[in-house]
């Protein structure tokens, strides 16, 4: 058969099927589903094609008694893409000057010492401008510029971190055609479409071409789409290869371009089209696949680069350039081949472009773990009644401390599971030990890292937010201060010297039917101990008589105030743990502590804000939240300086033992047969949960001081090395005491109430 028989067959074929299946489409049933057509118009009408939900991460964060390098900062801020400004120069948006004492006075109507120094920026989102005083390289005051106000902490810009689209995960930035640089949009047409400025929707020589490679090779070889075809079938049609798609897709290609300019429909294929995977995110668009191939924004890619996103398109795959190099070169060649056909670059360029090295590969902070946090937005703001879908939400994501918890965690139970016998022969048989971080900024109640397992990808089940798990010995502290505040049987004034007898104990229960026997983990009893020793050593005979004395009632009354809000059943096991919790109910409770009771409500949403711009949810104005008393502050600071001891030489000692300098206190929970591991503690600034275990629930032979407190401690060692080594506010009727600690043969520093030491 000749060529030209070949070809008219192919289009013959080709062109009844579009026909009858664009008739079929336009014929529906009145009480039909949907039509193909009515759902094209509603989603162009509603521009659902772009439609997605922005999520955005802290800037830079700065606090007062935040330890301050000048040098850093300022490297940071130019990384940032700030500029740095002198005395003479005007300060804009998006610019940073640090001024001397008196200029600063001037400038600001502030009074300040002599010595000190002022770090002030504008930035560009808000055009918010800050003042931070630092004095002896320690942020003392912070100021709201214009007018001048006082407040206790502040921002840079924040970061566009994803986009979600039905849930799914997406890099994406939305850009203007203005915004590319015409290499870019040379090399796409090039060798995707370079037809494109021509036809209707539709290349009938493509298709002629791509129908004959087809027949000759008995089978889809070639697809022949524009890039109007290519924006439709990855946007309105589901990815079956038939005939009657193919139609659906050609009809709908004119379609589109009889109601879109060129203009309009190439801008949104770059802004759109996928081109790799960062983690769990979808790299979508040109400008997100600028960000994460090259680093930085697409008005400053060179022809090269442009020739390698337009190369990457066709497989993002198989073209990437730092797994698959060579294969990427190749397709750029092409792509620059193409272009050099088509006279839209010199011999010279082509030549310059084709050397051009490969970008080297780059590092995004938090890409495996982020979406646990931004899954925990989206619940938020469903509970508060804001449709997630089209929303613009601020965060609290800090992404160096979601980034420092997402390593924390792999590379602590990297360690348990290559160290013990165990947990070796369990990953071996395919079952995977998980766990959670998580971190809480104590003074704004915002949620800064939450990573609800290893990896996203491999598991989207956000252990943070809906795995219940026992709390085992996490629910002694609350014990312990339910005695302080109620008193016991034979004391009413409990101090952390008051003596507890660790022995056996039987709680009988149920109309005295039933009865239960509690143990301490190692078997042992020890007789007389102090109150703050049998808490530090998690003693579990002398913690159930003080449940038992106290009433358990009033244990779990306390317990949903300050934060535990799942059920728990009035049973002698709950005094040890027995109850079950989400590690965000846990987070809420220790950092309740962290303020000596007072709570204030976790929070993942900072601003939030509809597509036209109107403000849906304000967390808090400048970062001041009110908080609301959730226990008797006198009584929950004679606790936490209890709890202090537990990380110098109780069950957390190995925070401690570390070299972890800062104030800091906590509690380790270990459950039966060890299928939770957990350790929760906190500084003045900061709280942090760890938890350990298996999603089956199946014995670890891991303890929370074993596992969970080295994670933690690792953890909370790089985020708080910048802040203060400020104690805990403590009330003023309380004072600190040395007591000898018999039991340890040493002295230890006890939180008392004045006048009853």
């Amino acid at each position: 058969m000749s060529f030209s028989k070949v070809l008219k067959t192919s289009f013959f074929i080709l062109t009844s099927a579009i026909s009858l299946s664009v008739s079929a489409i336009d014929i529906a049933p009145k009480n039909a589903p949907q039509t193909i057509n009515e759902e094209f118009e509603n989603k162009l009408s509603s521009q659902a094609i772009l439609q997605s939900t922005k999520y955005y991460a802290r800037g830079l964060s700065y606090k007062i008694n935040q330890k301050f390098d000048a040098k850093a900062v300022q490297k940071s801020f130019l990384d940032k893409g700030y500029r740095e400004r002198t005395e003479e120069q005007a300060i804009l948006a998006g610019d940073f000057i640090t001024l001397k004492a008196q200029a600063c006075s001037n400038l600001f109507g502030i009074s300040l010492m002599q010595d000190s120094t002022c770090f002030h920026w504008k930035n560009e989102t808000s055009t918010d401008g800050y003042v931070a005083v630092v004095y002896q390289n320690v942020i003392q005051q912070i100021f709201k510029a214009e007018p001048t106000r006082v407040v206790t902490a502040a921002q840079t810009d924040p970061v566009m971190v994803a986009q979600f689209r039905n849930n799914e995960p997406l890099m994406q930035e939305e850009l203007k055609l203005a915004d590319y640089p015409v290499q870019c949009l040379n090399s796409v047409i090039a060798i995707e479409d370079n037809d494109f400025l021509d036809h209707s929707g539709i290349s009938i020589t493509g298709l002629a071409r791509a129908a004959i490679k087809n027949i000759i090779s008995l089978r889809k070889a070639q697809g022949g789409s524009t890039i109007t075809q290519q924006l439709v079938k990855n946007y309105f049609l589901t990815p079956e290869k038939t005939f009657s798609r193919k139609a659906k897709e050609l009809y709908m290609a004119v379609k589109l371009e009889s109601k879109w300019s060129k203009d309009e429909i190439l801008q949104t294929y770059l802004n759109v089209i996928y081109m790799g995977q960062n983690g769990a995110f979808q790299v979508r668009g040109f400008g997100a696949a600028s960000q994460y191939y090259f680093g930085k924004p697409i008005n400053q890619l060179q022809l090269p680069e442009c020739a390698l996103l337009a190369a990457i398109i066709n497989n993002p795959g198989l073209n990437n350039p730092w797994k698959k190099t060579e294969k990427a070169q190749t397709r750029r060649h092409l792509v620059l081949t193409k272009m050099k056909e088509l006279k839209l670059i010199s011999e010279d360029e082509f030549n310059k472009a084709n050397d051009y090295p490969m970008p080297a590969p780059t590092i995004a902070k938090a890409s495996e773990t982020a979406p646990y946090y931004f899954e925990a937005v989206r619940k938020q703001a469903t509970d508060l009644g804001i449709a997630v879908e089209g929303t613009t939400f601020y965060t609290s994501l800090d992404l160096t401390i979601q980034e420092t918890a997402q390593k924390s965690l792999q590379a602590g139970i990297k360690n348990l599971t290559e160290t013990k016998k165990s947990l070796i022969k369990k990953k071996a048989g395919g079952l995977e030990l998980q766990g959670v971080v998580l971190s809480v900024d104590n003074q704004s109640g915002f949620v800064t890292s939450f990573v609800g397992g290893q990896n996203f990808r491999t598991s989207q089940f956000n252990r943070a937010l809906y795995a219940k798990r026992q709390v085992g010995s996490l629910i002694k502290p609350f014990v312990y201060l339910a005695g302080l505040q109620n008193g016991l049987t034979n004391e009413s004034s409990v101090k952390p010297t008051t003596v507890l007898i660790d022995q056996a104990f039987e709680w009988k229960f149920d109309r005295d039917k039933k009865s239960w026997k509690p143990e301490n983990y190692d078997k042992k009893f020890r007789g007389e101990v102090p109150y703050f020793y049998a808490l530090k050593e998690s003693l579990n005979s002398p913690t159930a008589q003080v449940a038992y004395q106290v009433g358990i009632e009033k244990l779990i009354e306390l317990a949903h105030k300050l934060g535990l809000t799942s059920e728990m059943t009035p049973l002698p096991a709950t005094s040890l743990g027995a109850s079950q919790h989400t590690p965000l109910e846990v987070l809420q409770a220790y950092s309740n502590f962290s303020r000596l009771g007072d709570q204030i409500p976790l929070s993942f949403i900072e601003k939030a804000f509809d597509e036209s711009g109107k403000s849906l949810f304000e967390a808090t104005a400048n970062f001041e939240p009110k908080p609301e008393s959730k226990s008797d502050k006198t009584k929950t600071a004679i606790l936490v300086g209890m709890m202090k001891e537990t990380l110098r030489s109780g069950t957390g000692k190995y925070v401690a033992a570390s070299g972890f300098k800062k104030p800091a206190a906590g509690k380790t929970g270990t459950t039966s047969d060890g299928k939770d591991a957990w350790f929760a503690g906190f500084t003045p600034s900061t709280t942090a949960i760890v938890w350990i275990g298996f999603d089956q629930s199946l014995a670890t032979v891991l303890t929370g001081g074993g596992a969970a407190v080295p994670i933690w401690t690792g953890f909370m060692k790089q985020i708080t090395e910048s802040d203060s080594d400020n104690d805990f506010v403590w009330p003023e009727n309380v004072e600190y005491k040395e007591v000898d600690s018999t039991l340890d043969n040493k002295k230890v520093n006890l939180i008392f109430e004045k006048g009853l030491f």
